[in-house]
């Protein structure tokens, strides 16, 4: 009974001198926040919840879905203009429907040059929510509610307070996207 007693603790004490794995999402999360509040002491996480996971087509049908609205909003604009009389207003809409067209078009391409390399389903980003408090050499600062859009590789995309603030960002990560608006 003793040899036991002395055996478990010994693996217990083993045990809490292992070295912890670190997680790469509160290691993003340390260093995106010390890039902004200069040399941590430390971070202590409150809490770190996933709050949604995004994949390349989900987030292709997202985009999609906002440039068409857009254009029917010109386009309605457009109409309205030209019934005012108000050409170059009406020009100036049916212009920039034009062009949303012409990203739809992109989208679609983009989107078919990923189905082709089975890539559709592979996850774009996660979208973590966390609350913590940060230690500098200038005192502690608590971050509530904060998200964060990070990549499978542990890369953070965009931080902010507002969810859907992440979402504008997370276009760059689709192949090709980008160039559409250049």
């Amino acid at each position: 009974m003793k040899r036991a007693v002395i055996s478990a603790f010994i693996l217990l004490s083993l045990a809490a001198c292992a070295p912890k794995q670190s997680d790469p999402v509160k290691d993003a999360i340390r260093g995106k926040v010390e890039e902004q509040l200069g040399e941590l002491k430390s971070l202590s996480f409150i809490n770190l919840e996933l709050v949604e996971s995004s994949t390349f087509g989900e987030e292709i049908a997202r985009r999609r879905s906002t440039i068409e609205l857009r254009r029917k909003q010109n386009i309605k604009l457009a109409e309205g203009y030209q019934a005012n009389g108000k050409v170059l207003n009406a020009n100036a809409k049916l212009e920039a429907a034009l062009k949303d067209e012409a990203v739809l078009k992109g989208i679609e391409a983009i989107e078919k040059r990923l189905a082709d390399h089975d890539s559709l389903g592979v996850k774009e980003l996660d979208i973590y929510k966390f609350s913590a408090v940060a230690r500098t050499t200038e005192g502690s600062t608590d971050i509530k509610d904060m998200f964060i859009a990070i990549t499978p590789a542990s890369e953070i995309v965009a931080m902010d307070y507002k969810k859907e603030n992440l979402l504008k960002s997370s276009g760059s990560l689709i192949p090709g996207y980008k160039a559409l608006f250049d």
